[in-house]
C-alpha cells in the first residue's frame, strides 16, 4: 500500500461525502505537502481537476513571493508541530487569478502517533475580503477627510467620555495635540462653572438616551481662553445596538456670537439714547438732563466714572459740572487747564487728547486705565463747544466704534438740551419784552381810561357847585340891576352870598384834593407834625358831621379814651377823619356810625364803623386806589379820591389803614398810627421822627 493509499484509506465513506462539498476545498496532503485527494469544492475554488493536481505540491497554490519566503513549508511545519494551523492570505487559482483564502491545516497521525499527512480545508473569502478592503478604504478616506477638516473639531469619545480620536481641526480649535488629549476626559473642554454643574455628564446622558445632544455655549482652549462653540454629540452603536462611544463635532462660532452681541449691544445703546432723548424733550430742567445722561452712560457702558466738564468763557480751562464716581465736593471746583492747541477749541467735533490736557487729578490712569471723551457742542460758547462728556473704567477695555458713537450721541443730546435752554431763554426774554410792552400798553390804556373817567367824574363834581354858584351870582346880578335893595332885601342877599361862598369853598376842596393826588403821584406829600390831642380832633370832626348826619337819619357815636396826645399833622389827620366819616354817613344812611379810639402800647387805633351797604369782597383791594369806587357814580357822588388820599396820609405818618366789610352789613375802617409820626424820607436816608 502506498503512502497516499494508506492516508486515504482511513476516511472510507467519509471521503465520498467530502467529495460532494462545493463550498470548501477539502483535500489531503502527504507529509511533504503533495496533494493526495481532491474534492469538488477544491475544483470549484482552485480550478484544477483531480487528475491535474493530485500528486502535485500544494505550494502551487501560493504566490511566488510566499513560496520564496518559505511560507508554505512554515505552515506545514507548524501544523506538524502544533497539530493545527490557520492562516488567511492570498492564494492562486489555476488561471493565475488570486483569491483570499481561509486555510486550516490539520495534522493526521497514525495509531503510533507518527505523522501521516495533513487535511487542508480552504474557504474562498474573497468577497468578504473585498468588502473589508472597501470598508478599510472608506475608513481611510473618512479618516483623511476628517483629518483634513480644520474648521471643525471632529473626534471620537469612548462610552465614558474619554477622547478616542483627534483630528487636525480639533488640534487647531482647542490647542491640544493628539498625544496630549487622547485618553483624557472631554470635560476638560468645559468651563469650571459648567463642570461644577455636571454639564459634561448630562451631555453624555442625553446623547445616549436620545441619540443626539446639541447646544451652543462657552468652551475652553488649552491656553485657558474661551470661545463660543456649536457642539453636536452623537451616540455610536454597533449592529447589536450596544453603545461603543460618541462622535463629537465642535465649531467655533465666536465671530458670529460677537456679531450677534454687537447687534444686541448696538440696539441696547440706541434704545438708551432714544429714551434719553425723550426724557430731554419732556424735561425742561437742564440739570436733570445732565444727571440722567450721566446715569445712562454709566449703566449702558458699564463704566465706573462719568463726568461732564464745562468750558470757561475764555476757553482756558474746563470746570467739573457734574459726574458720578466723583467726590461731590469737587463739582464746580475741580478744573482742567486746556492747552491752547487742543482740538477742543476747534469748531469741529473732536476727541479730547488726554495727553494734552491735564485731568486735574480726576482720573488716575492706574485705577482707570481705559476711557474716552466726546465733545458737547454749543454754538453760543467759545469755539462752539460747551465742554466734554467723558467716561472711564477700572477694567482694561478696548471701546468699540459703537461705544464711541453712543457717547457722542449722548453728548449731542446734552448739546441739544443746551440749545433748547438757550432758545427758551430767548423766548422767555422775548415774552418778557412783549409782556413789558403789553404792560406799558395796558398802563397807557389804563391811564387813558383813568384820565377819561377822571375828566368825566371831575366834570360832574365840578359842574354841580359851579352851576349852583352861577345861579347864586346870576340872582345877585338881577337883584342889583333891579334897583336899590329894599329894607328886607339885605337878608336875602346875605343868604345868597353865603350860598355862593359855600360853593366856592366846595370848589376849593375839590381842587385841593386834585392837588393832593398830584403831590402823592410826584412824591411831594409833606407833613407838618405838631403835638395835639387826637381825641379832641375826632370830637371836633364828629361835631361838624352832627347836623348832616342828623338830616340823613344817622346817629354818631364816640367811644374810647378821653385824651390821646401824640405828634401828627393836624390838618392831614383831620382830612382823613373827614373822608372816613363822610363815607360812613353817605353809605350808611339811616344807620348808626360808631367811632372808637384806643391805645395799644406805643400805637393808637381809630375805628370808624357803619352799618350801611357794605363793600363786595372783590372790591376791597381796589377802593384805596385813585378814582376807584365800590358804589356807582349815578347813586353816590364823589371823585373816588378820598380813600386813596387817606391811605397815603396814614402811610406818611408811619401807620396803615385797613378795611373789613360784608355787603349789606356795613364796613369797618381801622387806622393804626404810632404815637409819634415816623415821616417818610428820601431813598438812602434813615427814617426821621416828627417832634412837636
Amino acid at each position: 500500500m502506498t503512502d497516499s493509499t494508506a492516508l486515504i484509506a482511513p476516511f472510507g465513506d467519509a471521503q465520498l461525502a467530502i467529495d460532494g462539498i462545493r463550498e470548501y476545498a477539502i483535500f489531503l496532503l502527504d507529509r511533504q505537502g503533495m496533494v493526495v485527494s481532491w474534492n469538488e469544492g477544491a475544483r470549484a475554488i482552485k480550478g484544477y481537476s483531480a487528475s491535474e493536481i493530485v500528486g502535485q505540491s500544494s505550494a502551487r497554490f501560493y504566490r511566488r513571493e510566499d513560496v520564496l519566503s518559505g511560507k508554505h513549508a512554515q505552515l506545514l511545519a507548524r501544523a506538524a508541530r502544533e497539530d493545527r494551523v490557520e492562516d488567511e492570505g492570498w492564494r492562486i487559482r489555476k488561471d493565475g487569478s488570486l483569491f483570499w483564502a481561509d486555510v486550516v491545516i490539520t495534522a493526521i497521525r497514525g495509531p503510533d502517533g507518527d505523522l501521516r499527512g495533513f487535511v487542508k480545508i480552504t474557504r474562498d473569502l474573497t468577497e468578504r475580503k473585498r468588502a473589508e478592503e472597501a470598508l478599510r478604504q472608506n475608513e481611510d478616506r473618512m479618516r483623511l477627510m476628517i483629518d483634513s477638516v480644520e474648521e471643525y473639531a471632529i473626534f471620537m469619545l469612548d462610552p465614558a467620555g474619554r477622547v478616542a480620536s483627534w483630528n487636525s481641526g480639533a488640534e487647531r480649535l482647542k490647542g491640544y495635540k493628539a498625544g496630549e488629549i487622547v485618553g483624557e476626559s472631554f470635560a476638560r473642554f468645559f468651563t469650571e462653572q459648567d463642570v461644577r454643574a455636571g454639564k459634561p455628564a448630562l451631555a453624555l446622558e442625553i446623547a445616549e438616551r436620545e441619540g443626539r445632544f446639541s447646544e451652543e455655549g462657552w468652551r475652553v482652549r488649552k491656553n485657558g481662553s474661551r470661545f463660543w462653540a456649536s457642539v453636536v454629540l452623537s451616540a455610536v452603536r454597533d449592529e447589536r445596538r450596544t453603545l461603543v462611544g460618541f462622535t463629537k463635532v465642535t465649531r467655533d462660532m465666536s465671530d458670529r456670537k460677537r456679531a450677534e452681541e454687537t447687534v444686541i449691544e448696538r440696539a441696547r445703546q440706541q434704545g438708551a439714547v432714544a429714551q434719553l432723548g425723550v426724557f430731554a424733550v419732556e424735561q425742561p430742567d437742564f440739570e436733570a438732563v445732565i444727571g440722567r445722561a450721566i446715569e445712562v452712560v454709566r449703566d449702558t457702558l458699564g463704566t465706573e466714572l462719568v463726568h461732564v466738564f464745562e468750558l470757561t468763557h475764555d476757553g482756558s480751562s474746563l470746570i467739573l459740572r457734574a459726574g458720578c464716581g466723583i467726590d461731590p465736593a469737587a463739582v464746580g471746583r475741580l478744573a482742567i487747564a486746556v492747552d491752547p492747541g487742543t482740538p477742543l477749541l476747534s469748531p469741529a467735533p473732536a476727541q479730547l487728547d488726554p495727553r494734552r490736557s491735564r485731568m486735574g487729578g480726576l482720573v488716575d490712569e492706574r485705577a482707570f486705565p481705559s476711557g474716552m471723551t466726546a465733545i458737547v457742542n454749543a454754538r453760543a460758547r467759545p469755539g462752539g463747544a460747551y465742554g466734554i462728556l467723558g467716561t472711564h473704567t477700572a477694567a482694561r477695555r478696548a471701546f468699540t466704534s459703537d461705544d464711541v458713537n453712543f457717547l457722542r450721541s449722548v453728548a449731542n443730546i446734552i448739546a441739544a438740551a443746551i440749545e433748547r435752554q438757550r432758545m427758551e431763554e430767548q423766548v422767555r426774554a422775548a415774552e418778557r419784552r412783549a409782556q413789558d410792552e403789553r404792560g406799558r400798553t395796558a398802563q397807557v390804556q389804563e391811564a387813558v381810561r383813568e384820565r377819561d373817567e377822571f375828566i368825566s367824574v371831575a366834570a360832574h363834581e365840578l359842574r354841580t357847585p359851579l352851576t349852583a354858584l352861577q345861579l347864586k351870582l346870576q340872582g345877585l346880578e338881577r337883584r342889583l340891576r333891579a334897583g336899590p335893595p329894599e329894607k328886607s332885601a339885605p337878608g336875602k342877599l346875605g343868604e345868597r352870598l353865603n350860598g355862593a361862598l359855600r360853593q366856592t369853598e366846595r370848589l376849593s376842596h375839590l381842587i385841593e384834593r386834585l392837588l393832593d393826588v398830584s403831590r402823592i403821584a410826584g412824591g411831594r406829600l409833606e407833613l407838618a407834625p405838631e403835638r395835639f390831642d387826637l381825641v379832641e380832633l375826632v370830637r371836633q370832626v364828629a361835631e361838624d358831621f352832627r347836623e348832616p348826619a342828623a338830616e340823613a337819619g344817622t346817629q354818631l357815636r364816640l367811644h374810647g379814651a378821653e385824651r390821646m396826645e401824640g405828634c401828627w399833622d393836624r390838618l392831614r389827620m383831620e382830612q382823613v377823619l373827614v373822608n372816613l366819616l363822610s363815607n360812613a354817613v353817605k353809605y350808611g344812611t339811616g344807620r348808626p356810625v360808631s367811632v372808637r379810639i384806643e391805645a395799644a402800647g406805643e400805637r393808637i387805633r381809630i375805628s370808624v364803623v357803619d352799618e350801611g351797604i357794605g363793600i363786595a369782597a372783590e372790591d376791597l383791594g381796589r377802593i384805596f386806589t385813585r378814582f376807584e369806587r365800590a358804589a356807582p357814580v349815578r347813586n353816590y357822588g364823589g371823585l373816588g379820591l378820598g380813600l386813596y388820599i387817606s391811605r397815603h396820609i396814614v402811610d406818611a405818618h408811619g401807620g396803615h389803614i385797613e378795611v373789613s366789610s360784608r355787603p349789606g352789613h356795613g364796613s369797618t375802617f381801622v387806622i393804626d398810627l404810632p404815637l409819634v409820626a415816623v415821616l417818610a424820607t428820601a431813598p438812602g436816608q434813615g427814617p426821621a421822627q416828627a417832634r412837636a
